[in-house]
């Protein structure tokens, strides 16, 4: 079993193999900290793929005189994450603002047909049970995450996961082809 500085050397040349056995070496500890960030299992998975695809490209930029090599590739995780959840939050603040606000628009007609939909989609959230409206309108609205929303109300968290799940489904069902 070869050690990470050596792992990430022959990764830097373009050995598959090593970069096979680093990422069994790395993959689950990391797993474990981009989860804790996004606390979302599938977009974990997501970023992980994304961070060892990075490692690959960017093994060469290594400096073992500057940190170990788990430190470079924490960093790398982390950085994925915290850029992965605030992309997250810039989604859900436009669609708050797509929801709830008339956008300016240079065309009368989209102007509205803009408010037409934030008119839908707000008639279609009071058409929920109230449970699963507020965790829509905390999760996506408000920018909260499950894990929040759970704290904030008391209710278990898988319990917010499938009031968001049953109440976005219940959206897509009003909403039809919108």
């Amino acid at each position: 079993m070869s050690d990470d500085s050596e792992l990430l050397e022959r990764i830097k040349a373009g050995d598959e193999s090593a970069f096979s056995e680093f990422y069994d070496r790395m993959a689950p500890l990391l797993f474990g900290l981009v989860f804790k960030i996004l606390n979302d299992a599938r977009e974990a998975e997501d970023v992980i793929q994304e961070g060892f695809l990075m490692v690959w490209k960017k093994a060469a930029s290594y400096d073992s005189a500057r940190s170990s090599p788990s430190t470079w590739v924490t960093m790398i995780f982390r950085h994925k994450a915290i850029d992965r959840l605030r992309a997250r939050e810039r989604r859900s603040r436009g669609m708050e603002r797509a929801a709830l606000e008339p956008t300016a628009c240079h065309d009368e007609g989209e102007a509205v047909l803009q408010n037409e939909v934030g008119a839908a989609v707000r008639a279609a959230l009071e058409r929920l049970p109230g449970e699963q409206r507020d965790a829509i309108v905390a999760a996506f609205f408000s920018g909260m995450t499950q894990l929040e929303i759970s704290e904030k109300t008391g209710a278990p968290l898988g319990t917010v996961k499938a009031r968001i799940r049953r109440g976005l489904l219940k959206l897509r069902e009003h909403l039809g082809g919108l």
